[in-house]
């Protein structure tokens, strides 16, 4: 790797390891395109960047699956998440685990099993592991596993009423969600809470009461949505409070013009990926935290159209003319040099989401997986792989693959890149949430023959 050049430190902290950051991510498409450091780019669109290493992220996450070495005992608590990761991300790369290791199938169920509470421990629900009390998080979790294995004994470990009974005991009275019996009542809670009665066929007016306002109240003066009441807009909480409000059908109680602007300004130019708060670091999961949320603002498009008519003619304009120094304005454009933005450049589209799907996908590819052909991906260059990161760079590659232009799939690098289509609302396979529902139909339609 050829030497970078040397950057003035600032006085602030933060910036100066953006900065460290930045010059790492144009240090990985210099190396990896070959462009010399005083190019502008320009002349690297016909190359292709590093290929998904989709054999070894399998290998990577089917040994997550069967077995843990002693140091993730500090995760004992998270055992159904790491459990969703790895049948997540498995799915994404195309491998079927079911059809492909039945028997592996079989246990995962059985331990999922196991970590359904037991005498005292409370009703319904599922723990981080077994012997644990039920938690909304961990539930949604399991719940997710159970979806995409997708057989009838995956969906025999699901108890309806026990599920329904824990939910409605989570429920609180400000239309939030305690994430566990006398425990926090956060965003997280409530998309936890409706996903997962969603999933199971059991979302009434009961659970969806409030939560829209309560998620409302959470959204911060910057446009993202903290955990709570006045928190700081982040970006796994604002994925949080606008899925939920998705699934209670009520987004537009939240102002989403500010949502998405806070959004779309998440996203590095250099780097390409997505940062979780104002002047913190880019990080690979947060290419589904805050990718995921664009397919949804998507969706809000006529809602949008409705509000900003409504606003318009509400508005009286004044007619006394401004006058503007147009000497302020730069005319002349900003040179970015070797990064995300110039070595991915979006194609023009018509229905191209708000964020820059390219980049993204560049991003994940080429600073994202481990050195070397590595199985598994991580934080960003320079730390190691995980499962979580693993799970959520993949379904954040699904985001821009997928929906970062309408009706097409928009792949960089070669097609074997591709990885399934997400429900962004769920982060489940696409295909084996509309299987696992339809499962869930037929055998209501079986009960009430």
């Amino acid at each position: 790797s050829r030497r970078r050049p040397v950057r003035r430190r600032t006085m602030s902290k933060s910036l100066d390891e953006i900065a460290d950051l930045q010059a790492v991510a144009r240090g990985c498409y210099e190396d990896r395109f070959c462009i010399p450091i005083d190019s502008d780019a320009s002349d690297v669109a016909s190359t292709e960047p590093d290929v998904l290493s989709r054999d070894a992220h399998v290998d990577y996450l089917l040994k997550g699956l069967r077995a843990l070495p002693q140091g993730f005992t500090s995760l004992d608590a998270s055992r159904t998440w790491v459990v969703y990761w790895c049948t997540h991300g498995l799915a994404l790369l195309g491998y079927d685990l079911h059809v492909e290791d039945e028997a592996l199938a079989r246990d995962v169920v059985e331990f999922l099993k196991s970590c359904r509470p037991s005498a005292g421990l409370g009703v319904g629900g599922f723990g981080g592991g077994p012997g644990q009390i039920p938690h909304l998080a961990t539930t949604y979790a399991a719940t997710c596993a159970l979806v995409t294995i997708g057989t009838d004994y995956a969906r025999e470990a699901l108890d309806f009423d026990a599920i329904r009974a824990f939910l409605r005991a989570m429920k609180d009275r400000d239309g939030g969600f305690r994430v566990h019996e006398g425990g926090e009542i956060d965003v997280r809670g409530c998309y936890a809470a409706l996903a997962t009665a969603h999933l199971c066929d059991i979302l009434d007016g009961g659970l969806v009461s409030g939560v829209s306002a309560f998620v409302e109240r959470c959204q911060s003066y910057e446009g993202g949505i903290g955990g709570e009441p006045f928190g700081e807009a982040h970006g796994g909480y604002t994925f949080c409070g606008l899925a939920a409000c998705w699934l209670a059908r009520d987004p537009n109680r939240l102002d989403l013009p500010s949502l998405e602007r806070w959004l779309a300004n998440r996203q590095g130019e250099v780097e390409g990926g997505f940062n979780g708060r104002t002047n913190k670091l880019v990080d690979g999961c947060y290419s589904f935290w805050q990718g995921g949320c664009f397919p949804m603002l998507e969706r809000c498009t006529n809602m949008l159209l409705v509000r900003c008519i409504e606003q318009s003619r509400s508005t009286r304009y004044s007619t006394s003319r401004v006058h503007i120094d147009t000497s302020l304005i730069e005319s002349e454009p900003r040179p970015i040099g070797v990064c995300a933005a110039t070595v991915f450049p979006p194609k023009p589209a018509v229905g191209s989401a708000s964020f820059a799907a390219n980049a993204l996908q560049g991003w994940i590819l080429d600073c994202c997986q481990s050195d070397h052909g590595g199985g598994g991906l991580r934080d960003k260059p320079g730390v190691g792989r995980d499962h979580y990161h693993t799970c959520y760079c993949l379904s954040g590659l699904s985001v821009a693959q997928h929906y970062g232009r309408c009706d097409t799939i928009d792949v960089v690098g070669p097609e074997t890149n591709v990885v399934a289509k997400i429900d962004p609302v769920l982060n489940v396979v696409e295909h084996k949430y509309k299987a696992w529902m339809a499962l869930i139909e037929a055998k209501d339609d079986a009960v009430e023959n």
